[in-house]
């Protein structure tokens, strides 16, 4: 990583309990090699993203709290948040189903199916299929939040932001 790259982290890291760290460390690093550089956000809390200039995109977000969810409040657990881009995979497992179906009912199912904001052709997004075989469209014009994410999990994170990018570098 180039030094404002490093410096940008470090104020992420720094904040984080041990085992994110490296973990976080890893994803960011990996980010940086396929093209994705971090981005400080103009929050009080510190969350990075990580974008790429060339397709406009941004791939991946490290928060240094998670975001509410399964009754725990923001800021009310010491694991930091992270928010992926992935509706290019057609396959992933059950830690990234559940981000999409818990943004679906999050929202009570409001903010499903294509926005028209015309950034794609409506084809861009997740599709989450219930036990009753109903299938919900999750635009994909949102990162997805990871929760009861663990370091077991890292190279399949890492595989769906190269799937992720590879899709953009294809549309650009």
């Amino acid at each position: 990583m180039k030094d404002k790259h490093q410096m940008v982290m470090n104020e992420l890291l720094c904040q984080l309990e041990e085992p994110y760290r490296d973990m976080f460390l890893e994803l960011a690093e990996y980010a940086v090699v396929l093209g994705y550089c971090p981005v400080r956000n103009k929050t009080q809390d510190i969350t990075i993203d990580f974008r790429n200039n060339k397709v406009k995109k941004t791939i991946l977000k490290m928060e240094q709290y998670e975001q509410k969810h399964d009754g725990c409040k923001y800021k009310e657990t010491t694991i930091p948040g992270l928010r992926l881009r992935f509706f290019a995979a057609k396959e992933y497992s059950d830690i990234f189903s559940q981000g999409i179906k818990r943004v679906i009912e999050d929202f009570g199912g409001k903010y499903t199916g294509c926005y028209g904001c015309g950034r794609c052709d409506g084809t861009q997004g997740y599709i989450y299929t219930y036990e009753d075989g109903r299938s919900v469209f999750r635009c994909g014009s949102e990162l997805v939040s990871v929760f009861h994410y663990k370091k077991d999990n890292l190279s399949e994170i890492k595989e769906l932001m190269k799937t992720q990018a590879e899709y953009y570098n294809k549309e650009a």
